[in-house]
């Protein structure tokens, strides 16, 4: 039998770093930003089906930080989303946030 696991957000995040230089090559990495992204893109799923007016999509603890998108930014947001995974080939994805976005 699967087990289902609830999803919870925001993503709690903990940065660490020894040189500033670090978190821009950590930011430029295609499979960090895939990561971001997917991340994101679940939390703005799970904030549509409960009608919330923004959504936390990450968290970084260390820095007491929270990175939110509102609702009237959702749009904006899954355009950048889907470039993105146009990027990668993936239009699978780009199809499955064309169909979120249509939600909206």
């Amino acid at each position: 039998m699967e087990q289902k696991f609830k999803l919870e957000f925001p993503l709690d995040l903990e940065i660490k770093y020894e040189d500033p230089e670090e978190l821009f090559e950590l930011a430029s990495k295609p499979e960090f930003v895939t990561f971001m992204f997917g991340n994101a893109i679940a939390a703005i799923k799970q904030a549509i089906r409960k009608n919330k007016s923004e959504c936390v999509i990450f968290s970084i603890q260390n820095y007491n930080v929270r990175i939110a998108i509102k609702k009237e930014h959702y749009k904006t947001f899954l355009n950048k989303a889907i470039k993105h995974y146009e990027a990668l080939e993936e239009y699978s994805k780009c199809s499955e946030l064309v169909t979120l976005k249509s939600r909206l």
